[in-house]
């Protein structure tokens, strides 16, 4: 588990909205990045560099060792909770 989120949004997404929403129920800090006026280079290397197509794409902050994870979209986050 994670001390701490990233999450990678369009604003009008419906996934990115219940995974904020699931956040904020648990209670976790996270930080939200709205990629909807950003470049499209830039989204293209985002979505190249985590081999994922979607959005929220959700990175989880490791307090001890100041890192990050991956994780993946909103199933991957609900999932990791699971565990």
């Amino acid at each position: 588990m994670f001390d701490s989120y990233v999450v990678y949004v369009r604003i009008e997404c419906p996934f990115c909205i219940l995974s904020i929403a699931e956040l904020q129920e648990r209670g976790f800090e996270y930080k939200i990045i709205e990629i909807d006026d950003c470049p499209e280079g830039f989204i293209s290397q985002l979505k190249d560099g985590y081999n994922h197509d979607t959005f929220p794409m959700i990175l989880g902050h490791d307090d001890t060792y100041n890192s990050y994870g991956w994780i993946g979209g909103h199933g991957d986050l609900v999932e990791s909770f699971d565990e």
